[in-house]
């Protein structure tokens, strides 16, 4: 019976250690979506629905920066501490990698969506591990 539910009387360490792990693993992907502008680039989204094709390519762009700006100061109002400076520039880094990475362009200047998004996949590991959220 004991197999059954698990060892009677043993240390509920494991249980512990598995807990410990899950919560670093909690606040690592807290981290990370911290620094996404997730609001900024659903507002950019919007922009990028009204100007399709290639027609609208030049105006998106603009849309970008005006959104990349928007971002930044977001960031800088919402963020308090230590870390301020260090998170508003992984911001500011983050947010033109993640407009390439749907699609969009910063002034013209693209790595095209497939590079965009391993770039986005390698700052997110990055900049997860060095962001400082006190």
């Amino acid at each position: 019976m004991a197999t059954l539910y698990g060892s009677i009387g043993r240390s509920p360490q494991p249980l512990a250690d598995a807990q410990k792990t899950a919560d670093r693993i909690k606040d690592y992907l807290g981290k990370v979506a911290a620094y996404v502008p997730g609001e900024v680039i659903s507002v950019f989204l919007l922009g990028k629905a009204m100007f399709p094709g290639e027609a609208g390519k030049g105006t998106l762009g603009i849309w970008a920066v005006v959104c990349w700006v928007l971002a930044l100061i977001l960031r800088w109002l919402g963020t308090q501490g230590e870390g301020k400076i260090l998170n508003v520039v992984l911001t500011v880094l983050a947010f033109p990698i993640w407009v390439m990475a749907v699609g969009g362009t910063i002034l013209g200047f693209t790595f095209g969506e497939q590079i965009a998004t391993l770039v986005v996949m390698a700052f997110s590991v990055l900049a997860g591990a060095i962001y400082n959220n006190k």
